[in-house]
């Protein structure tokens, strides 16, 4: 590989390689601009951008589909590594100084629907604590990865981790209004088999269990669709593409709005959790500590609000 001489490095703007890399994990504009907080058109034309600057093609564009051409896929392997090397970096020069950062690391769709819209109430709480958020659902190796906190969804028994159980998950069926009007009724378990069950990919026992639970033969799931994260299986299960197994606290906004409905109220309790875990010893820390009483404390506040 030749040398490359500082002053001679010419780099397209990151912003560019930020939006492309996004569309080519999820091969998706509007996926990619939910991911960064902007705009399609926004990623669209950074793409466009880098293409330009780059003088080739890194997407086929047919209609609403993408597809790397020859040249994205090789390209993207190279700026994913460069990305997560930038942000490793950046969060170890953050943790340095012993300041008042907390690295926390959740599930994608937990962090959307849970954690962010309750994150102000812990930054008037403790202004010196600065939250930095990432979204992953393997496990967090704590002993090389600079991360203070992890929430998993799991049975909180993981190697060289503390884990605090969190919150239990309530899931429940939910459908569009529209689904109901025009499909076969839904009013109790034993008519979902008339129904098409969309699935959470990272959990595809799910609706075996759920049948299991309720004394039903176990679903035919041939032509069920999967979905990578909750967020996107909500969002089809709005759209009428069918039925969903989802959990209580992620579809109450959608509940409350009338774009899904609960056709009957029998739920399901999950043996899995979710755990606040982190490296043993660590909650004695006091920005850990903080940030793990007040996850504790809003968890506590839903409940009640529940009831």
């Amino acid at each position: 590989m030749p040398t490359v001489v500082p002053g001679d490095r010419r780099l397209p703007s990151l912003n560019a390689v930020r939006s492309f890399d996004a569309a080519a994990r999820h091969l998706s504009f509007t996926l990619a601009a939910r991911e960064l907080c902007v705009t399609q058109g926004a990623v669209s034309r950074m793409v466009q951008t880098l293409e330009s600057e780059l003088g080739v093609a890194l997407f086929l564009r047919m209609g609403r589909n993408l597809a790397l051409t020859p040249a994205g896929a090789a390209y993207h392997p190279h700026i994913l590594e460069a990305l997560d090397r930038i942000a490793a970096a950046t969060r170890s020069i953050k943790h340095m100084d012993g300041g008042g950062v907390l690295s926390i690391s959740v599930l994608p769709t937990f962090a959307m629907r849970w954690l962010v819209p309750r994150l102000a109430r812990f930054q008037q709480r403790h202004p010196d604590i600065l939250i930095d958020i990432t979204t992953n659902e393997r496990l967090v190796n704590f002993s090389t990865e600079p991360i203070d906190i992890g929430v998993r969804y799991g049975l909180g028994q993981w190697p060289n981790t503390e884990a605090t159980l969190f919150m239990h998950e309530d899931v429940a069926v939910f459908c569009a209004p529209s689904l109901l009007q025009r499909g076969p009724p839904l009013r109790a378990p034993a008519d979902l088999a008339a129904h098409r069950l969309l699935q959470h990919s990272t959990r595809a026992g799910a609706w075996g269990q759920y049948f299991a639970a309720n004394n039903l033969p176990p679903p035919d799931l041939s032509q069920s669709p999967g979905f990578e994260h909750f967020f996107m299986l909500i969002e089809a299960t709005a759209a009428g593409m069918g039925v969903a197994l989802l959990p209580q606290f992620f579809a109450a906004d959608e509940l409350a709005s009338g774009r899904l409905v609960q056709p009957y109220e029998k739920t399901l309790r999950n043996e899995q959790a979710y755990y606040i875990a982190h490296a043993p010893g660590a909650g004695r820390t006091r920005k850990i500590r903080l940030v793990k009483e007040w996850l504790l404390e809003e968890a506590q506040l839903m409940d009640s609000k529940r009831q």
